[in-house]
């Protein structure tokens, strides 16, 4: 589907592993996965890929034939470039810049390699709404979409949209951060726009929508 050679030849000798996260989804990956049995998940926005190599360890672990595309940029959102701490934590310093540049793609690569999952992960390094342009222009439709992108109203707003374009019909679009505020305004209003049944799981944390 894409380039699946990206991982040939890469340096990770200047690296280490840091599966940075906050919060622990590894049961709800499981269960979603376990419902949907899909042949193909897009992550939007992926960091450093600790949700996307839990994900693809479920699929390991229970032989399952499914790819998981991740499509981020790896250069950060507003969040991560002015400081915000989400529950105390600071993304700021974790952009690892050089020469002013951030190297969070080369450390996502290095994590899915030492995680044994490279098989199931392909990143995109794009844009979401490129990234979604792309999918419709080669009519590439997904079973599963987690988006935890932005705490950004617009942002959630616009990939909600873009990614739901995508989405087989029947399948589920999940998402993470429902508790900020512009978070939860974007989500409410787009499955009331699509008439679509909103759940929200994890203490309030992450919102769930099913396309029938």
């Amino acid at each position: 589907m894409l380039n699946k050679n990206i991982y040939i030849g890469f340096d990770k000798t200047w690296l280490s592993l840091d599966l940075q996260t906050w919060r622990d989804l590894g049961s709800l990956f499981s269960d979603l996965i376990e419902e949907v049995e899909p042949k193909l998940i897009i992550e939007v926005w992926s960091w450093k890929g600790r949700s996307a190599i839990t994900m693809a360890k479920h699929l390991k672990e229970t032989k399952r034939k499914a790819e998981i595309i991740c499509v981020d940029t790896w250069l950060g959102n507003i969040s991560q470039w002015d400081g915000e701490k989400p529950e105390n934590i600071s993304f700021s310093k974790d952009l690892n810049l050089k020469n002013g540049y951030p190297q969070l793609y080369y450390q996502f690569l290095y994590n899915v390699i030492e995680s044994w999952v490279k098989e199931y992960i392909t990143p995109f390094p794009t844009t979401s709404l490129i990234g979604s342009r792309y999918f419709q222009k080669k009519n590439i439709k997904a079973d599963l979409i987690y988006i935890d992108w932005s705490h950004d109203y617009l942002d959630v707003k616009l990939d909600c949209e873009e990614y739901l374009k995508i989405l087989n019909k029947g399948w589920v679009m999940f998402g993470d951060d429902y508790k900020f505020p512009e978070v939860k305004k974007a989500v409410n209003e787009f499955a009331k726009k699509n008439n679509l049944k909103l759940k929200i799981l994890v203490n309030g944390a992450i919102w769930k929508m099913k396309w029938k």
